[in-house]
């Protein structure tokens, strides 16, 4: 008998011992004790003072669900350690390597310096034509004071993104000026979440990966790219993990969401997607991302799905 159908016998005979449970099984009263000792290393069953005890499936199954769940935050949480400290240590590496722009590299370096490095790193490097941007930024002291013209040239940019998501220290909660940035850039569809939890400024468009000289800088002055496939996805992976221990700004805001709701209005989908200044082919993937997320297949059961979250959001 294996050890699931000794378990199997044992929730329906209930035997109190070894012995109990040998005369039960038909079988051998060591090979039930061998048994017995591997479903107790499992945590099915104890035994003590040769009396079998045994917790409802229900409770052993919660219980080692919480032990796997524990394991897999630690190793998550080594994962991120890990991930971090090689990140940490790159710049110092790549500017041994190479600093400047050098076209012939395998993974491209470039370097940017002054009060405005941050931002111009990626206004200068980046590609438009990538899918995504996410960015990290402890510091959001100048987004917040971002004068109009320079801050609809980036929502424009991301406008054309599929996916752009930006991580926010919690302390922005205070500042007024958050619902107004929020509301700038809200319309290209980014998403914004909190976090106590921002190791460094970087970001990742694309296969570029961006990060400060020295790593652990909010708003870093002197800042690095490197065009790189693997750097840029090791950098996503860590993105990935702050993301989602990260909590949404009030009601989060999806990247459909202003398409939506120019479409509501009787807009076509081209065209609202051209009124956000946005490619329509762009606007057909959000919408189809919108879709996925509702779990509808039309744009007329979207827009029911849609409209009954928003009214119940009020």
């Amino acid at each position: 008998m294996d050890d699931r159908g000794l378990l199997e016998l044992i929730y329906r005979s209930r035997p109190g011992t070894i012995a109990e449970l040998s005369t039960v099984a038909h079988l051998d009263e060591s090979d039930v004790a061998d048994g017995v000792l591997r479903l107790e290393a499992k945590g099915v069953l104890s035994v003590r003072d040769g009396m079998l005890s045994y917790p409802h499936p229900a409770s052993w199954a919660a219980g080692v669900v919480g032990d796997h769940t524990r394991a897999l935050r630690e190793s998550s949480a080594q994962a991120s350690a890990g991930i971090e400290g090689i990140l940490a240590e790159l710049p110092s590496m790549l500017r041994h390597w190479s600093v400047g722009e050098l076209s012939g590299d395998l993974a491209p370096v470039f370097a940017r310096h002054g009060p405005r490095a941050a931002e111009d790193l990626w206004y200068d490097v980046a590609r438009e034509t990538t899918a995504s941007a996410w960015a990290v930024l402890p510091n959001v002291e100048r987004y917040l004071a971002s004068d109009p013209e320079r801050a609809a040239r980036f929502a424009e940019a991301f406008s054309r993104k599929e996916s752009v998501r930006a991580l926010l220290p919690k302390s922005v909660l205070t500042d007024p000026r958050l619902v107004e940035m929020s509301e700038r850039y809200a319309s290209s569809g980014v998403e914004f979440r909190l976090s106590d939890d921002l190791p460094s400024w970087l970001w990742i468009d694309g296969d570029t990966l961006a990060l400060p000289f020295e790593w652990g800088e909010g708003w870093p002055t002197s800042v690095l790219g490197v065009r790189n496939t693997a750097l840029a996805a090791m950098g996503r992976s860590l993105f990935d993990q702050l993301w989602r221990r990260s909590e949404p700004i009030g009601i989060a805001v999806h990247p459909w969401t202003p398409l939506l709701r120019l479409m509501r209005q009787g807009i076509t989908l081209d065209s609202a997607s051209r009124t956000l200044g946005m490619n329509p082919r762009t606007g057909r993937r959000r919408v189809a991302a919108a879709m996925d997320h509702y779990g509808v297949s039309t744009l007329f059961a979207l827009g029911v799905a849609w409209a009954a979250e928003a009214d119940q959001l009020g």
